[in-house]
């Protein structure tokens, strides 16, 4: 008996071993795109108390402000491509002539759609007085959106080499933080730090295309218009689901800064610094969990994962209201503690990315019915602009356009909820 049992657990290690040899290079993606992430946002948190004291919360909000407007911009110029273009380049990862088609492809459209962002923003330029005043400023951070077209990360996500992106962003921030230290010294040095920012960005964005093209051999061929046009009508519905989410984030910002001034900006920011590391790592685990859920699909399983993901965001909810204000006191000091009860409002939000996507991921993808995804994504949007607008008219706080957020949130619950109830998605 003892004999056969140590057969079967032989047996086990021996099946395990196969299959996560056969998927490291998954496993390898995945764990660099998550890395990848946390340190990002770690950075960011850790040079967040210096910047913050020296710039002062005016001229920080200020940045944040310009960089709202200019993720709307990035997000015009992305449109969508990414995730179709990564999914060609899988399929065609031993096929260099297709792999340069695809990279001439997204390019070319993305120049294209470079010049018309460029065009807006010009256009903008003349008719709004606060980017005249911080023209400097505004051109410093628009210049990121070149990082958009010249670093392919889809290229390295498609054949499975995301350690490459990781260190090069991980080098290049590193290498940025003496610079930053040593020539941040008032609030007038603003445009510095956003020089610093972009100057990297693009940076890693001209060592990402040396890489793809000269180490990997990839061809850049301009094409033609019709093929430019047809690009943008292939990804127009991913485009659609991706602008109605980053519209609601980024639009909130332009309104605090609008209405009600960039030190508010600033609040806002820091509240949301705070829950962006919960709210990644745990949005996480449906990326995790889904290709198990696809390969063995139960209606018993996912129940307990619907279930255990409400709990694991109510218990993130209790852990921003216990910790948060030491958080934003560490990081901010008493200046910013006004971002406390923002961030407890905002950590509604970490519940939504959990159950939502649950649902999203779990039942209405797998079910076919993907436009549901749209159309969540509006409303969502909708509320959210709705309750700003409506409080705003009403009061002028910053805790309105937050829980404007955490409303559409568990609106974004109830009507996934109701999708999967009423179309028996089981």
């Amino acid at each position: 008996m003892q004999k056969k049992q140590y057969i079967c657990k032989l047996f086990m290690w021996h099946k395990v071993r196969n299959i996560w040899q056969n998927n490291t290079k998954v496993v390898e993606n995945y764990a660099f795109m998550t890395i990848l992430q946390v340190l990002n946002i770690c950075f960011y948190l850790l040079i967040y108390p210096f910047l913050i004291r020296v710039l002062g919360a005016e001229s920080y909000g200020l940045y944040a402000f310009v960089l709202a407007i200019v993720t709307l911009f990035i997000t015009f110029i992305s449109f969508g491509f990414d995730l179709p273009a990564a999914k060609k380049i899988a399929e065609n990862a031993e096929n260099k002539e297709e792999m340069s088609k695809v990279l001439s492809e997204v390019t070319t459209t993305k120049i294209f759609l470079e010049v018309i962002a460029l065009i807006i923003y010009t256009c903008l330029f003349f008719v709004s007085a606060k980017m005249r005043e911080n023209a400097l400023l505004f051109a410093i951070v628009f210049a990121q959106t070149i990082t958009n077209i010249v670093f392919p990360q889809w290229y390295f996500q498609g054949v499975q080499r995301m350690r490459v992106v990781t260190y090069i962003q991980v080098a290049l921030k590193l290498a940025t933080l003496p610079f930053i230290f040593w020539l941040l010294r008032s609030p007038d040095d603003c445009w510095i730090y956003a020089l610093i920012v972009s100057a990297s960005s693009v940076a890693g964005g001209v060592i990402a295309w040396l890489i793809v093209r000269f180490k990997d051999g990839l061809q850049m061929r301009y094409v033609a218009l019709p093929v430019v046009w047809r690009s943008i009508r292939e990804t127009a519905p991913f485009f659609l689901t991706n602008a109605t989410s980053i519209l609601k984030e980024q639009g909130v910002v332009l309104l605090i800064g609008q209405f009600l001034g960039m030190s508010e900006v600033a609040v806002y920011d820091l509240a949301n610094k705070i829950i962006i590391i919960p709210r990644t790592i745990f949005s996480k685990l449906n990326d995790a969990l889904y290709p198990k859920m696809m390969a063995q699909p139960s209606p018993a399983r996912r129940k307990k994962i619907l279930i255990g993901e409400i709990a694991v965001g109510i218990g993130a909810i209790a852990l921003i209201a216990a910790f948060g204000y030491w958080a934003v006191l560490i990081l901010g000091g008493k200046a910013m503690i006004a971002s406390y009860p923002v961030s407890v409002i905002l950590s509604v939000t970490i519940l939504t990315w959990l159950v939502a996507g649950a649902l999203i991921d779990f039942y209405i993808i797998p079910s076919g019915k993907v436009y549901y995804i749209t159309v969540n994504q509006i409303i969502a949007m909708s509320v959210t602009f709705l309750i700003a607008g409506a409080g705003l008219y009403f009061f002028r706080s910053v805790y309105v356009l937050a829980a404007s957020l955490a409303v559409a949130g568990l609106i974004e619950i109830a009507y996934c909820s109701f999708v999967v109830i009423k179309n028996k998605m089981r």
